[in-house]
C-alpha cells in the first residue's frame, strides 16, 4: 500500500455549492477530553466554520457548567451547545421540542447513548437525514436496539476506518449505507514545530534522554499499558538511559506496582491527564500504541503522526490504515512485549527509519485527516443524502 491509495477520503472529490445546512449533533459524553467526544466537537466546530448552523448537545443536567477549552472553542466557532440528560425522559422530551423547533436538515449522533435518546425522542416525528458515527470493530449486533436503529432509521454510518466498515458489513449492515470518514486533527495545534521542552521539565526527565510514550486512559485495560511496561523491562539493560511516560487519566496504582516488580519504576513516569496533548507528543521521541482489541483507529496515532513523531502500533483494527508497516511506522502483534521491545530498539538504532516514517506519516494524515477535509467529506455525504 502506498500513501495515495485512499483517495476516496480526499475532500477535493466532494462537490460543493452554497447550500448551508442546519445540523444537530448529539454526543454521548458529558465532557470533551478525549476520544469520541473530541471527534464530535472537532467535526461540529469545522462544520460551523464552513458556514453551517450547528447545535451540539452533550449529556448532563441542563444547568451543569460547560467548562474547558473545547466548549470555549465550540462557542468561539459559533456552535450552539446545550446539555440534556440523554437517558432521562425529560431529556428526550427536551430533544423532541428542540427538533420540532429547529427542523434540522441533519441529525448526527455519536455513540449509543446519543443514538437511543435521538430514536426515542423522535418517535412519530418526521426525522431529518440521520447519520451515526461508529468507532469500534465490536459487532453492532451485540445491542439489538442499536442494530435495529442503524439498519432501519440511520441513513449513513460514518465508520472511522475501513476496518470498522468491514466489521459492519460482516455484521449484516448494507455496504452502501457505510462511509469511511477518518477522525481528524487540528493542524494548527498538532504540528512538528511545537516544543516539548516544558513538558519534559514537568515530567522531571534528565536532559537529552530518549523517551518512549503512550497516551491513553489508564481506566481502559485495552490500551495495553502493561505490555509497554514489560517491554521496558526487556530493554532496561540494553538502554539504561531510556525513559517511558504513560500519559492519561486514571488510577496508576496497579501499574506502578507492576513497574516496581519489573525493576523499571525509576524509568517510568506516570504523567496523568493533560489537555496539552501536542506538547506531550512533542516531548516523546517514539510514540507507542499498545492497544489489545476493540479499537476503531487509535486517535493518539493520528495526532502523533501529525506531529511527525515516529510511531509503533499494535496491529489491531484500523491502526494499520495509518501506521503502514516500515513506511509510516512499525506494526507489532497485540499483547507481545518482546515484539514491542524489538520495534522500539529498531527505532532507536535506525535514525533514518524513524525520521522517514515520521515524515511519511505526517504526509499521510495531512492528506486524509485534517479537520477541514473531514468536514468537507461529511458535508458531501449530507448533501448526497438530502438530494437523494
Amino acid at each position: 500500500m502506498t500513501i495515495h491509495d485512499k483517495t476516496s477520503n480526499n475532500a477535493a472529490e466532494i462537490p460543493c455549492d452554497n447550500k448551508r445546512f442546519n445540523i444537530v449533533m448529539v454526543d454521548s459524553h458529558g465532557s470533551v477530553e478525549r476520544g469520541g467526544a473530541v471527534q464530535c466537537a472537532s467535526l461540529a466546530r469545522a462544520l460551523a466554520r464552513r458556514g453551517h448552523r450547528v447545535t451540539c448537545i452533550f449529556d448532563g443536567e441542563p444547568d451543569q457548567p460547560m467548562e474547558g477549552v473545547w466548549f470555549q472553542s465550540l462557542q468561539n466557532a459559533g456552535v450552539r451547545i446545550r446539555r440534556l440528560g440523554l437517558q432521562s425522559l425529560a431529556g428526550m422530551m427536551q430533544l423532541r421540542r428542540l427538533m420540532a423547533e429547529e427542523h434540522p436538515d441533519v441529525l448526527h449522533t455519536h455513540k449509543n447513548r446519543a443514538l437511543f435518546c435521538a430514536y426515542f425522542a423522535t418517535l412519530g416525528m418526521r426525522r431529518p437525514v440521520w447519520a451515526a458515527n461508529r468507532g469500534t470493530v465490536y459487532p453492532l449486533s451485540q445491542s439489538r436496539l442499536a442494530y435495529f436503529i442503524h439498519r432501519r432509521h440511520v441513513a449513513r454510518i460514518f465508520a472511522v476506518a475501513d476496518a470498522v466498515r468491514d466489521a459492519l458489513v460482516a455484521d449484516g449492515i448494507a455496504g452502501e449505507k457505510v462511509e469511511v470518514v477518518y477522525g481528524s486533527f487540528d493542524p494548527d495545534r498538532f504540528r512538528p514545530e511545537v516544543s516539548g521542552a516544558g513538558m519534559r521539565r514537568a515530567w522531571q526527565l534528565p536532559e537529552g534522554v530518549p523517551v518512549v510514550g503512550l497516551i491513553g486512559s489508564l481506566n481502559t485495560p485495552k490500551k495495553g499499558q502493561p505490555v509497554l511496561l514489560e517491554a521496558a523491562a526487556l530493554l532496561k539493560d540494553r538502554y539504561p538511559e531510556l525513559r517511558f511516560v504513560l500519559v492519561g487519566e486514571g488510577d496508576s496504582g496497579a501499574l506502578q506496582t507492576m513497574a516496581t516488580s519489573l525493576g523499571v519504576s525509576d524509568r517510568v513516569v506516570f504523567a496523568g491527564f493533560t489537555e496539552d496533548v501536542p506538547a506531550a507528543l512533542a516531548a516523546i521521541d517514539i510514540v507507542v500504541c499498545a492497544s489489545l482489541r476493540g479499537e476503531g483507529l487509535t486517535g493518539a496515532l493520528r495526532e502523533a503522526l501529525a506531529m511527525a513523531r515516529p510511531v509503533i502500533s499494535s496491529d489491531v483494527a484500523g491502526n494499520r490504515e495509518l501506521v503502514i508497516d516500515n513506511s509510516t511506522g512499525l506494526l507489532v502483534p497485540p499483547g507481545d512485549p518482546p515484539a514491542l521491545a524489538d520495534a522500539i530498539s529498531r527505532m532507536l538504532r535506525d535514525a533514518e527509519l524513524a525520521q522517514g516514517c515520521a515524515a511519511r506519516g505526517r504526509e499521510l494524515v495531512l492528506e486524509l485527516c485534517t479537520e477541514e477535509k473531514r468536514a468537507a467529506r461529511a458535508e458531501g455525504i449530507y448533501r448526497e443524502l438530502l438530494l437523494s
